[in-house]
């Protein structure tokens, strides 16, 4: 019989591959985003070239760090390029940017001689989610309530502006954000570029639209009332008598890439969307209470231009990231590049049919407590959202340089001028130092250490909060499976909110929590084939088998009925139906859970309770062996990084309080 704690993964790997694939991956990205900088009248410009960067060793090791009370860290060094169009001159040198804090082999930091860890944050991922919300009615004084469903189109963004289309009690359609008043969303769908020929052809039911606009605009707004008439008169009679092609088009190519929020390279529109970028600007500075009806329209409709372009369209205002960017074209069967990071018109106006057919009942809504539609921010990813923070400070200030030379006559800078130490090194100071998911490391005992490491919480920055956090949030999933431990999570206000990864789980560049599997073929289970590991999408289009079956000699799984997952479901299938196998049987639960000898016969909440007591445990002066073990024990200990470990296997020929020797045919 195969004994699973040999085929378990390193339970640190998770923490040490982030900050790998930041080092990687992430530094790279950061710099790239920033680059070129240059000066208004276009003729200084400073090039980094991120893919050449150079990490310093520490001037302390680990050790070292403590004992000083020091940052373990490395200095960053990017080659730039200044030039200078007017004198025609190159400057080339290497320039220290600031100090990356380095994570030690057992996957914290050492801040100020402290031992830190970065909490795996587990929130909503960036893209399209379809919701129901239901508004309470009363239909006659004296009746009990009615519910009325409506639905909403919530546009979820790493970086920007909270973007929602939603259907209010009277069926009117709006486009929300925060501190703004609710815009008609035909007015929107114009304001991002589209003309009317292509709205109307696209949608399947663009009368919808149309009926909403009169009723939309308010009573007292009567010049907006003659605007929108005018405006709307010719479409009413000829665009929508060709709406019988009803597919959106599929020119993805036309990306908007835009690199400064300058005047000139801000997208001009054609007339149509001139007209609702008027009525959407009035509207703001309406709310406001400027005197905007004095206004020319001409200003109007460049200062509407201007704010949608900041909104939603400007890369340093808005970014959707690469997972954004990839969930919207999935969800929404689009072919736009991976590098357009900002929301389009082709974005809006697929989400405004999905929304459209959701309402009709020809789609369902998303489930959001679905592991699919949930990411996991690893430390990598937290601490390249603040060297991001950092290098756009550091941007800013060069900027601003860049203006005091613009002032003076005599300018001869050099490339050292412009470079600081302080935006960079103040944001990561900031975050490790001051932000919830950087926490002191808990180090009662080895397990209380890898815990902490492998925790998830829904709580802190982009997250959920505590007080408002409802039971669906805090629930079990039946997608947690192999992947969130139903056992483990604290009592109290955080419970369901900080949960702990299961042992055999992983996480993918994707953010996604991935769990593994046997393949099954015709009934046998392919032990060869290794681990196929499965995100929860992919997991239930299959049908799982339970991990403690018996088998035959062959691989064979049993005839007659089979436990089996299926569709969310637990039931009972024929072997030849089966996928997929369970790896192990505490392949659904965490560490400190497997640790629990006789688990299956507890209570869960006993369990819970069992689970977190053993981090409280004291290690003891002279250790004892566990009188009842789970197997679990060795590996534990060993991956936490608390006993010293040989480089390579061998005979062991000598054993001592001292010295442990041990003979190898490796060198």
């Amino acid at each position: 019989m195969t004994i699973e704690k040999y085929f378990l993964p390193d339970f640190v790997e998770l923490q040490r591959k982030s900050f790998q694939r930041l080092l990687e991956k992430g530094l790279i990205e950061e710099l790239n985003k920033r680059n070129p900088i240059t000066n208004i009248q276009k003729d200084l410009e400073i090039l980094l070239y991120p893919e050449a960067y150079k990490l310093c060793p520490p001037r302390w090791n680990s050790r070292e760090a403590i004992l000083q009370s020091k940052t373990y860290a490395c200095r960053l060094y990017v080659p730039a390029q200044l030039t200078d169009r007017k004198t025609k001159k190159i400057q080339f040198k290497w320039i220290l940017l600031g100090d990356i804090p380095l994570m030690s082999k057992r996957g914290h930091f050492i801040v100020n001689g402290a031992a830190r860890v970065i909490i795996n944050q587990i929130v909503r991922g960036p893209g399209l989610y379809l919701s129901e919300i239901q508004h309470n009615v009363d239909s006659t004084p004296t009746s009990t309530k009615i519910k009325l469903r409506r639905y909403a189109a919530e546009f979820i963004s790493m970086r920007g502006t909270w973007l929602r289309f939603s259907i209010d009690k009277k069926k009117m359609i709006w486009a929300e954000m925060k501190k703004t008043p609710k815009i008609p969303l035909l007015w929107f769908l114009l304001g991002m570029g589209l003309n009317e020929k292509t709205l109307f052809q696209s949608l399947s039911n663009p009368r919808r639209l149309l009926n909403n606009y009169l009723e939309a605009v308010d009573s007292s707004s009567l010049d907006l009332k003659k605007k929108g008439r005018a405006f709307f008169q010719m479409n009413e009679t000829s665009s929508i008598k060709n709406s019988f092609s009803r597919r959106i088009p599929m020119v993805m190519n036309k990306n908007i890439n835009i690199q400064n929020d300058e005047e000139d390279e801000i997208p001009q529109y054609a007339n149509s969307t001139t007209k609702a970028l008027e009525l959407i600007y009035s509207r703001i500075s309406n709310n406001k209470k400027t005197n905007v009806f004095l206004q020319d329209n001409k200003l109007l409709a460049k200062q509407g231009r201007k704010w949608i372009f900041k909104k939603f369209m400007n890369p340093r205002t808005y970014d959707l990231g690469l997972h954004g960017r990839l969930s919207l074209n999935k969800k929404l069967s689009l072919a736009l590049p991976l590098s357009q990071r900002t929301l389009t018109m082709y974005d809006v106006l697929v989400a405004t049919e999905q929304l459209m057919r959701v309402e009709q009942g020809l789609l369902g809504t998303d489930d959001i407590d679905h592991l699919k539609n949930r990411r996991v921010r690893t430390s990598s990813d937290l601490i390249q959202m603040q060297i991001g923070i950092g290098l756009l400070r550091l941007e800013k200030n060069i900027r601003e340089k860049f203006q005091t030379l613009s002032e003076q006559k005599n300018r001869s800078p050099k490339i050292d001028y412009f470079f600081s130490t302080k935006p960079l090194n103040g944001a990561l100071r900031e975050f490790f130092g001051t932000n919830p998911l950087s926490q002191f490391m808990d180090q009662i005992n080895p397990l209380a250490e890898i815990t902490h490491k492998r925790r998830l919480t829904s709580l802190g920055p982009g997250g959920v909060s505590r007080d408002t956090a409802t039971m669906a949030i805090r629930g079990i999933h039946p997608t947690h499976y192999g992947r969130i431990c139903p056992v483990e999570t604290p009592e109290g206000k955080n419970a369901g909110l900080v949960n702990s990864l299961t042992t055999f789980a992983r996480v993918n560049p994707d953010g996604l929590i991935e769990t593994p599997f046997y393949k099954v073929y015709k009934g046998q289970v392919q032990k060869q084939a290794g681990f196929f590991y499965l995100t929860a999408e992919q997991e239930e289009k299959a049908v799982i088998a339970t991990g403690d079956l018996n088998f035959s000699k062959t691989q064979f799984l049993p005839t007659g009925l089979i436990p089996a997952k299926k569709f969310d479901e637990f039931t009972k299938v024929y072997r030849n139906e089966v996928n997929f196998m369970s790896v192990s049987p505490i392949q659904m639960i965490s560490i400190a859970t497997s640790l629990v000898p006789f688990l299956e016969h507890d209570d869960a909440n006993r369990a819970l309770m069992g689970a977190n007591m053993q981090r409280q445990a004291v290690p003891l002066i002279r250790t004892e062996q566990a009188i009842v073990a789970t197997g679990s024990e060795a590996r534990t200990v060993s991956d936490s990084g608390h006993v010293i470990k040989a480089k390579t296997g061998g005979l062991v020929g000598y054993v001592s309080g001292e010295k442990i020797i041990i003979y190898t045919f490796v060198n």
